[in-house]
């Protein structure tokens, strides 16, 4: 394997994604989740094309190949489409515009954000077939990639429109800093009346996911453009553009040579995102505690099926004295704590009972001298 880092990264990427779901399941919050929905399966479909068509560039399974090109191309949309909910939420908590939040307003939040976060990517990727000349390519160690017919349409199909959410995003976050700025004293106030599982904390952490996820998008939105090197063709027709859509297109990897460059950054974006989202959550308080739980779980779990280690107990610094017990060295005098006043000469007799006898040297190198413990009532 050429580039065996590929689906390295993939896999180390799925696993960072999914270590903080269980806080944001109970968080309830849809926009986050359907943004770990789209990096887990980005970073599945990723794995799967690097070890498949590493070192090769057939045609093994035309289904799969139709399947992740559109699940890649998907990406492009659903991520900045997560970030633009996440913040039309924050600054509509923020903004405190609704003082009581009722059951019906919460049914149409969810299906505002489902409907931004998972029906608007997949219309996005249903125009795209607008600009689409023809079924799939293969590209050697990377896998199915979508076509483009680079035209007018394409441009705004593919970087216009993405890049406009990434912008609508950021704008959307400068507002929800602006109103946190304006009422800071009262803002855990205002989270706790919100009804929207928020800490400041975490409301925080979320402004600065979504503005580093969209200056992200928009940046790669940007070189994707300017590093594209065909020129635009003109969008005669759909059919002209169509034409054989059922080719597909297979291409080594030397044959790019400095262009191969814009092929790996699509290897490297969902491992990119992954790790900027497990930067802001996976080191956070909630995540802490679930690595914590799930530690003690496993730790329980062990312990029942017998992998725990066992100790025995010590049933010496198990007793429990009292005024009035009696300490017997072994083989040796009673040594009584009848009160305050002994306590001089009990220390004065422990120095000289029995430390040149062969019995301590014996129970000396057994780890320690045996003793037995009388009981008294007092």
């Amino acid at each position: 394997m050429r580039h065996p880092d590929y689906p390295f990264w993939s896999f180390i990427s799925t696993v960072l994604v999914l270590l903080p779901l269980p806080w944001h399941i109970r968080a309830r919050n849809i926009a986050t989740l359907s943004l770990i929905f789209w990096l887990v399966l980005a970073n599945v479909v990723t794995f799967v094309n690097t070890i498949v068509w590493a070192g090769n560039f057939r045609d093994h399974n035309p289904i799969w190949c139709d399947i992740s090109s559109r699940v890649l191309l998907l990406i492009v949309y659903a991520l900045p489409a997560c970030s633009l909910a996440q913040m039309r939420r924050l600054e509509s908590v923020a903004s405190t515009r609704r003082s009581i939040i009722s059951s019906r307003d919460r049914k149409r939040r969810i299906i505002e954000e489902i409907t931004i976060c998972l029906v608007l990517p997949c219309l996005f990727a249903a125009l795209y077939h607008i600009v689409q000349g023809h079924r799939y390519d293969i590209v050697e160690n990377i896998g199915c990639v979508t076509p483009i017919y680079m035209s007018i349409p394409a441009v705004i199909i593919r970087f216009v429109v993405p890049g406009t959410i990434a912008v609508a995003s950021i704008v959307f976050a400068v507002l929800a800093v602006r109103w946190f700025l304006i009422r800071r004293l009262q803002f855990q106030t205002i989270l706790a009346a919100s009804d929207s599982s928020l800490s400041v904390g975490r409301y925080l952490r979320l402004i600065a996911l979504a503005v580093t996820d969209s200056t992200v998008l928009l940046a790669y939105a940007i070189y994707n453009a300017i590093s594209w090197t065909a020129p635009l063709m003109p969008y005669k027709s759909w059919t002209a553009v169509h034409l054989n859509f059922s080719q597909y297109a297979q291409y080594p990897e030397e044959l790019f040579g400095s262009d191969y460059s814009a092929f790996v950054a699509n290897v490297y974006a969902p491992f990119l995102y992954s790790i900027i989202f497990f930067t802001f959550f996976g080191f956070g308080e909630e995540a802490i505690a679930e690595y914590l739980a799930a530690a003690a779980y496993m730790r329980g779990l062990f312990g029942k099926i017998g992998f725990g280690k066992s100790q025995q107990p010590n049933l010496f610094d198990e007793q429990q004295f009292t005024l009035g017990s009696k300490v017997v060295p072994a083989g040796g005098d009673t040594l009584s704590f009848g009160g305050a006043d002994d306590v001089a000469l009990q220390r004065d007799h422990e120095k000289s009972v029995h430390c040149d006898t062969p019995e301590f040297h014996a129970s000396s190198s057994r780890g320690g001298v045996a003793v037995t413990v009388e009981r008294s009532i007092v």
